[in-house]
């Protein structure tokens, strides 16, 4: 979707200023482009509809402020998406119109830059490029939704045109909606990122594209070289934190065969660098965290964390006991009772009780304490990435 903000951030607008308050108005939807070079009495603006930013320099009005003001007047009750006033005329914008413009939600913005056929131009250009962008948002989920092989290779090559022996993918999310125009932060990242096309004998192509709302890098190499794979993913790691406004999140270099692994291993670092306000985290780097994230994405271990849970929250709601904390402080200090008793502020017997408790919910009465500690760990594993404080750097 293109807003008024994507449309006010093209080259051809150089300033601009919004003429009255208007809550919201860099997010208003924009489908179309229209030039207002004419008066309202002309079939009374019904050509021009909502989702569309209007162009104009009021230049039918010159020397006319009344029919200055009566012309946006119209044009704010057909409700069109931003209404963009070019200084060229110094154009009147009334008290009356800043009024109108406040009550119905309709921006007026006065600026400074080109006029309205390179407007139009650049503005239907990145319409087309959003319509291209969200056709790439459903190869991407095409290509999600393989496993591997050469369906895989197949569908990145439709997709980017990579043909290479292995894949790195990066995937930036915005800081805030507030940080700019999606498709000027996309463009950074394109022009950042391709920078290391300067290597040909280690990268083939880098190609950039929408997916949802995220910007998603994809950087196929022709060699498989272990050093020269590491150098440049210390390279484009270091290129992003020049990006400000994104939190970055960066694949291991695979198999192209598994690209749509690259895709997933990339989205899931972006969500850790936006959760930790990070600009840039790359999945080698997330450790325990990784693997956290891997088996939340994985629905029948997810079921089974959710029917074990269940049942230890169920009898702790009935009875009034603490068997969820336990289980999660058991598998924190890996078993040790007398830390967990001396943390929950127990005697070390209620913790042994509180595990038998658990085995028997969950028919495992027969099991060792130790495997049964570690059955733990595998249902609190999607909870516990903050363990990776304390494991080694990969």
């Amino acid at each position: 979707m293109i807003t008024v903000d994507d449309i006010l951030a093209l080259p051809a607008f150089e300033t601009v200023e919004l003429a009255a308050p208007c809550p919201g108005a860099g997010e208003r939807e924009v489908s179309n482009v229209g030039i207002l070079d004419c008066p309202p009495d002309y079939n009374n603006y019904n050509v021009y509809g909502p989702r569309e930013l209007i162009v104009t320099n009021l230049g039918f009005a010159y020397a006319n402020p009344l029919l200055a003001e009566q012309s946006l007047l119209a044009m704010i009750k057909r409700n069109v998406a931003a209404i963009a006033v070019k200084t060229v005329y110094q154009a009147p914008v009334s008290e009356v119109v800043r009024t109108a413009s406040t009550e119905a939600g309709v921006p007026v913005f006065i600026y400074d830059g080109a006029y309205h056929e390179r407007v139009a131009y650049e503005s239907l250009d990145l319409i087309q490029r959003d319509r291209a962008a969200a056709d790439k948002s459903r190869a991407v989920d095409g290509l999600l939704a393989l496993r591997g092989g050469a369906a895989v290779r197949s569908a990145l090559y439709e997709l980017t045109g990579a043909t290479g022996a292995t894949l790195l993918c990066v995937a930036c999310r915005p800081v805030s909606r507030d940080a700019g125009s999606f498709y000027a932060l996309m463009n950074v990242v394109d022009g950042t990122l391709s920078v290391v096309c300067d290597d040909r004998r280690l990268v083939e192509t880098v190609s950039t594209c929408r997916y949802g709302d995220v910007i998603l890098t994809f950087i196929s190499c022709v060699s498989s070289d272990e050093e020269k794979r590491q150098a440049l993913e210390e390279r484009c790691s270091k290129l992003l934190t020049t990006v400000h406004s994104l939190h970055c999140g960066m694949s291991d270099t695979l198999w192209i065969d598994n690209g749509d692994v690259a895709v997933r291993q990339a989205l899931a670092a972006a969500d850790a660098a936006l959760e930790s306000g990070v600009p840039v985290q790359r999945w080698c780097d997330m450790r325990f965290a990784a693997a956290s994230q891997a088996v939340r994405a994985d629905r029948l271990y997810q079921s089974m964390v959710d029917d074990c849970k269940g049942k230890l929250s169920a009898y702790d709601e009935e009875h009034g006991t603490n068997l969820v904390e336990t289980g999660r402080a058991l598998v924190r200090t890996q078993g040790d009772v007398r830390e967990v008793a001396e943390h929950l502020f127990q005697h070390p017997n209620t913790i042994r009780y509180r595990l038998r408790r658990a085995k028997a919910l969950m028919a495992m009465e027969g099991m060792s304490d130790r495997l049964f500690i570690s059955y733990l760990g595998l249902v609190f594993l999607p909870e516990l990435g903050d363990l990776d404080e304390e494991a080694p750097s990969c």
